[in-house]
This record gives C-alpha cells, structure tokens and sequence, in this order.
C-alpha cells in the first residue's frame, strides 16, 4: 500500500513537484543550520572579548589594576 501511494506520488507531476520542492527545503535547511551553527560560536568568541576588555576597563577605571589578559592593549597614564 505505501509502495502504491509513493510509485503514484513519484508518476504525477504534483507528486514530483512536492518531493522535489521537500528535498530543496531540506537541502536549504542543512545549508542554514551550519552556517548558524559556524558563524554562532564566531559571534560568541567575539561576545566573549568583549565583554572581558570592559570587564578591564571597568577594573582600571575603579582604581584597580588591570591583571586580565583581555586588555585592550591601550597605553594607560598612571596618576
């Protein structure tokens, strides 16, 4: 029976044109999911630095000194 309903499918041009339009959405969707997936942890290391060079600039700002290693690089007066 499922063998009757997918030779049917695959014979008329509807049936063609949906698995055909079902294996373009899967392929777009793979495409979509590693791209995210590759650009997403590009996007959370720069996050990451980010938020350590104002972590940095916060302590230098209060008066601390700045030990971390995700300074700015910057030359800093001392008063």
């Amino acid at each position: 029976m499922l063998r009757r309903l997918v030779r049917r499918l695959l014979r008329e041009e509807q049936g063609q044109d949906l698995v055909e339009y079902t294996l373009l959405i899967a392929m777009v969707s793979m495409v979509a999911f590693g791209l995210m997936y590759t650009t997403g942890s590009t996007a959370a290391s720069a996050w990451t630095g980010a938020g350590n060079k104002l972590q940095t600039a916060s302590t230098v700002a209060s008066g601390g000194s700045a030990t971390s290693t995700g300074g700015g690089g910057g030359h800093h007066d001392e008063h």
